[in-house]
């Protein structure tokens, strides 16, 4: 009689990977490891049309997000006063100079929670489509923070030159709300690419074979 007779070797041999050598009542059978492993599952692709409508479904959610997160970064956001004085001048207090970049601060926190947010949902819709998702995620977070931007810019006070050039003396004369380093938009990018290069990196690839059970690893 050859091939694995106890119930445990039986069990293994059915594994992927496994086949035995020798008479298992006689001698006792050889587990040799093979490399027909039958790899898992994979998941579908995306239809062109599917693809279309993530495509879409990111993009309304950018905007969306980006307009919201434009009224919270107007009404959380102290802008510096200055106060006209009598011979003209425009002074401010030490507190005023300290709120002079809170915007940006601001802007910046903003960013990097919306952006993991919307790589999030990213990777959920589209880490089917491959690499191209990293694309998407920090595209739809630039989106985002434009539309931020543009949303505090035009609810908040503007023109800043113009409206202290007409002020008169004792007037308060706000600073416009605007991002003045350009380079904040980069947290709003980071935040969207920090859940795809997470998840890339450490969830379970799919593509990968089985895992083998080999016998004297068997729970009993």
């Amino acid at each position: 009689m050859v091939g694995p007779e106890h119930p445990q070797e039986r069990e293994a041999a059915e594994q992927p990977g496994v086949r035995y050598v020798g008479d298992a009542v006689t001698t006792g059978s050889i587990p040799v490891i093979t490399d027909d492993f039958e790899p898992a599952p994979t998941l579908p692709e995306l239809g062109t049309g599917q693809l279309l409508r993530r495509l879409g479904v990111m993009l309304g959610l950018a905007l969306g997000v980006g307009a919201v997160i434009g009224v919270v970064w107007y009404l959380l956001v102290p802008l510096t006063v200055y106060e006209i004085q009598p011979d003209g001048r425009a002074v401010t207090n030490q507190r005023g100079l300290a709120n002079y970049y809170a915007s940006d601060a601001w802007f910046v926190v903003l960013g990097l929670l919306v952006g993991i947010g919307l790589g999030i949902v990213c990777w959920r819709l589209l880490n089917r489509i491959g690499w191209p998702v990293t694309l998407v995620a920090v595209i739809s977070a630039l989106v985002a923070g434009l539309l931020c931007w543009g949303v505090g810019w035009l609810l908040g006070p503007s023109d800043f030159g113009n409206r202290i050039a007409v002020a008169q003396p004792g007037e308060l004369v706000p600073i416009e709300l605007t991002v003045r380093g350009p380079a904040a938009l980069l947290a709003w990018m980071l935040g969207g690419i920090i859940p795809v290069l997470l998840w890339s990196s450490l969830a379970p690839d799919e593509e990968e074979p089985k895992p083998l059970r080999l016998p004297w690893r068997s729970n009993g």
